[in-house]
């Protein structure tokens, strides 16, 4: 008896030594997260957006980083602008210190005025209940989009005025850059910038991340060759 009970207890204390030890993958460590990073950077959208969706449902949803490229996905490879408005709310909600949280606004914006271009103009479809339904979403999409700049306005009172004249400056950049995307430019690669990052800091699209890397073939070996403090040129688009 006394045998049985010492060997169950060895079982047990190694069990919970595991749990113990059992140590929670960062999401951008995640197999799964880069493979979907490995896709789009080869330029297979659809195979990266199905292993964005594995993840998420993987993490039970807590993503924000996953929902970030989930939203870019539905807005510029799928035409779903209201999942790709879901996704950038579910980023926001998750991380409201988010660096991109500017810059997810203005997609939310481009994804209503997607989506208000697929609806019908006809007076008779007006009337239909389907029209209805479409309408009270975006309704709803508004209200919620409102309710999120209204508790980034709050973040941001509270920050110091250091970390708002920084976060100014960012934006302004952003805006100057996808303005800009018929100039020439230079970009030095940052920390976790893909070329799909990149394409969509310079160009407002993360598609176009095929041009940077044709441009810059001289110093790098293949899409996943960059490295922090790469300088890359970013060619100017054609008219």
């Amino acid at each position: 008896m006394k045998i049985s009970r010492w060997f169950f207890s060895l079982i047990w204390m190694g069990l919970t030594g595991c749990q113990n030890t059992k140590q929670i993958v960062a999401e951008t460590e995640e197999p799964l997260f880069q493979q979907g990073q490995q896709f789009l950077n080869e330029n297979r959208p659809e195979e990266a957006f199905k292993v964005f969706q594995n993840l998420l449902e993987r993490r039970n949803g807590e993503s924000p980083n996953t929902h970030f490229e989930l939203g870019q996905l539905c807005l510029s490879v799928r035409r779903d602008p209201i999942f790709a408005i879901y996704h950038f709310r579910q980023h926001l909600v998750q991380d409201p210190d988010s660096k991109v949280a500017h810059m997810v606004l203005q997609m939310i914006e481009t994804a209503k005025k997607e989506f208000a271009r697929t609806l019908p103009l006809s007076d008779h479809y007006n009337e239909s209940p389907e029209y209805l339904n479409l309408i009270e979403v975006l309704k709803q999409v508004r209200a919620e989009n409102n309710q999120l700049k209204s508790k980034l306005a709050q973040l941001k009172n509270k920050a110091t005025k250091a970390e708002i004249s920084t976060a100014h400056t960012m934006v302004v950049q952003t805006n100057e850059e996808i303005h800009n995307s018929h100039v020439e430019r230079t970009y030095v690669v940052q920390s976790e910038d893909t070329l799909s990052k990149i394409s969509l800091k310079m160009y407002g699209s993360a598609v176009k991340w095929k041009v940077i890397f044709d441009a810059n073939q001289d110093i790098l070996s293949s899409p996943n060759g960059l490295k922090i403090g790469m300088k890359l040129r970013i060619p100017a688009l054609k008219e």
